[in-house]
């Protein structure tokens, strides 16, 4: 395995997907499917990508921002009752459950997305378990092909790539990368956007008298707690091997984290700077792999965290917090929030 580091060097292999092919199945531990359309090298990933498109154009989504708004404001006036809380269960994770519900068109599922926790793969005594998840699908997709209602899972039913309807197993590809890409890494966003703002308080206080640049803050945040540290790729040379007999420890890995500490790109890359002008960070992936949903993660961290902004006066870390850091290189940043408790007003 060889480690891509670096700004220039990541966002060129990120392009080059001859030398640097998507062509493996992640998650082996959990999934025995690829998730589509990020695991699928070009031609076929743009078929892919241009058929989900219409789930997240910019105009579609940004029709919702006041429905995420109306979730954002309910669940802070809930959080506030207490006037102590966990951040990352108790308002992040039912932030994004409920935006995927109206995104989606499927607000029956919330309450079983938000069963799973913060991260799709549910944890046991044994590993991570993909069980939960299966089930889910099977029952969705069974529902769906026999369904004329407008949610997200009718339309991937109902998908067809060069006039050929895709299979269950590319509908259920399709369905891990919305359901997982969709949840974890933002609900990270969101709650480091918190901890960030609890104690910069020259930054809550910029971004409440500035609310037209709480976008900057927020890809700013992005940057720094690189929620997508780093994925894998299959080198040219193994890259005509059928996967089964492939060792994915030769595989090499794309670390767009390094591009983000980069300090020949970003000065003091180890301080969040909500000021910066110029950003190009990697934490949406680079090249034809760019997230699908980036903008979508965007508006809805917007939204959460300008109604906190404007609903929570002031807000502490409580010492039960557990954050777990991770090194790239000299510089540490967030790997995972476990939980974030907070006392606000």
């Amino acid at each position: 395995m060889s480690e891509i580091v670096g700004h220039a060097n990541v966002r060129a292999a990120a392009r080059d997907t001859d030398n640097y092919s998507s062509d493996l199945q992640g998650d082996r531990d959990v999934r025995t499917y690829r998730q589509i359309p990020l695991e699928v090298d070009p031609p076929k990933h743009h078929l892919y990508r241009t058929a989900l498109t219409p789930l997240f154009v910019k105009p579609k989504i940004e029709k919702m921002i006041p429905q995420f708004e109306a979730i954002a404001d309910r669940l802070i006036s809930q959080f506030k009752v207490n006037g102590v809380g966990e951040v990352v269960s108790g308002l992040a994770l039912p932030m994004v459950g409920h935006c995927l519900g109206v995104i989606y068109n499927r607000p029956q599922d919330v309450e079983e997305w938000l069963s799973w926790g913060s991260d799709v793969w549910i944890n046991t005594p044994e590993g991570r378990s993909g069980v939960h998840l299966d089930r889910y699908l099977k029952t969705v997709f069974d529902e769906a092909e026999n369904s004329d209602e407008d949610n997200v899972w009718t339309f991937i039913s109902r998908l067809q790539i060069e006039g050929e309807p895709i299979s269950r197993i590319e509908m259920y590809g399709i369905a891990n990368v919305l359901l997982a890409g969709g949840r974890d890494t933002v609900v990270k966003l969101m709650s480091g956007m918190i901890w960030h703002l609890a104690t910069a308080i020259a930054d809550r206080e910029f971004l409440r008298e500035n609310p037209e640049k709480l976008g900057s803050a927020i890809h700013e945040v992005l940057r720094f707690l690189s929620p997508l540290p780093r994925m894998e790729r299959v080198p040219a040379a193994l890259r005509n091997l059928p996967e089964e007999l492939r060792d994915p420890a030769d595989y090499d890995h794309l670390s767009f984290v390094s591009g983000n500490f980069d300090d020949s790109i970003f000065s003091e890359p180890d301080q969040i700077n909500i000021h910066r002008e110029r950003n190009p960070h990697l934490s949406f992936g680079f090249g034809p792999h760019t997230c699908i949903g980036n903008h979508v993660a965007e508006v809805e961290t917007a939204a959460l965290i300008s109604t906190f902004l404007r609903e929570v006066d002031d807000w502490k870390i409580l010492p039960e917090t557990d954050i777990s850091f991770e090194a790239i290189g000299k510089y540490k940043y967030p790997g995972r929030f476990h939980s974030l408790l907070i006392s606000c007003r």
